[in-house]
């Protein structure tokens, strides 16, 4: 057999870039391993060095091969993993002292909406009995986010003239949210860490965009969970959700995303995409077309979860079991 050394290296990436992510979702590496890659970054110059040193010799080819397989370690690292932990890819690189900023608070009436935007840091949202709301944490300067409220509704913002490509520093934010009100909640993260445990919450509905990043959307005990749209663009999501009728719409673009759900829940699922990997087969859904599975037992007339996900080089895993915590 002859092998084409001008294909040679693109040959070893493409089956880097899709073989990681398999092999852990399967279990074979260890997630959070494969989570260091961008500490391989040196490698780079080495199979560059060897490129140079070898060059006009037979052994050229050992400085493409050895960048050819970093590439694809990193980029198949990339797509399990996301882009969460790399300071330089989300411009979320500052490690300075941050100050509190002033406790922001109100109250909502019967239904309302709340929209979260956030740029660099962590994110903890958690919930409270009654109808009150509040907004605590640190930045660098101590001047806290744009917060904007009505009895209808709540923005709190990421200052208008900080993006996560340019950020002043690390910021910690607290948000409770009560447990009265029917709440439409819109999230979007960039560059940061989120953990959003909406226990005892009403949701009619979520809107979820992630950037650059990791979250944990838990939904699981919430008395009310109603349809999720969300988006993962080079990160890491999870979100747990309790049986019912709902529509559940995901797009995966680079990173991994996991759905848990509670054992036997009735669930119908659409694929589509590119260079994306799912676990439906193992996790007991049945495949009724290139498109379409269903578990066990699936009637289209009963409640069940509408799920629909679109994966463009990412990895989804679906779990029956509960909370993704659990």
């Amino acid at each position: 057999m002859h092998v084409d050394r001008r294909l040679l290296g693109w040959g070893l990436f493409f089956v880097l870039l899709g073989a990681v992510p398999i092999a852990v979702r399967a279990g074979l590496l260890d997630k959070a391993v494969v989570g260091q890659w961008p500490l391989l970054w040196p490698v780079l110059l080495i199979g560059g060095g060897l490129g140079l040193l070898l060059r006009g010799t037979p052994l050229a080819v050992i400085g493409g091969a050895v960048t050819a397989i970093t590439f694809g370690v990193m980029g198949g690292g990339a797509i399990a993993t996301g882009f969460g932990g790399v300071p330089f890819a989300s411009g979320c690189s500052s490690t300075g002292p941050a100050k509190p900023f002033p406790t922001q608070s109100g109250a909502f009436g019967s239904t309302a909406r709340a929209d979260l935007v956030f740029n660099c840091g962590t994110l903890t949202v958690g919930t409270a009995d009654g109808s009150a709301w509040s907004v605590t944490g640190s930045n660098r300067d101590g001047t806290g986010p744009t917060v904007e409220a009505t009895d209808g509704a709540l923005s709190v913002k990421s200052r208008a003239d900080r993006t996560f490509m340019a950020s002043p520093g690390r910021a910690s934010w607290t948000v409770t949210l009560p447990r009265s009100p029917i709440l439409a909640l819109g999230l979007t993260l960039n560059a940061g860490e989120g953990n959003l445990d909406l226990t005892g919450a009403s949701i009619s509905t979520v809107s979820m965009t992630l950037n650059a990043g990791a979250i944990d959307l838990d939904l699981a005990g919430a008395t009310q969970a109603g349809d999720v749209n969300a988006t993962v663009n080079a990160g890491s999501a999870a979100i747990s959700l309790p049986t019912g009728d709902r529509a559940v719409n995901l797009s995966l673009n680079a990173g991994s995303l996991t759905v848990c759900l509670p054992p036997g829940t009735p669930i119908r699922a659409q694929w589509s995409g590119a260079l994306g990997s799912n676990n439906f087969g193992d996790a007991g859904l049945t495949k009724v077309d290139n498109e379409t599975w269903t578990s066990a037992g699936f009637v289209a007339g009963q409640a069940h979860i509408e799920l629909h996900v679109t994966a463009n080089a990412g990895s989804f895993e679906l779990q029956f079991g509960g909370s993704c915590n659990a």
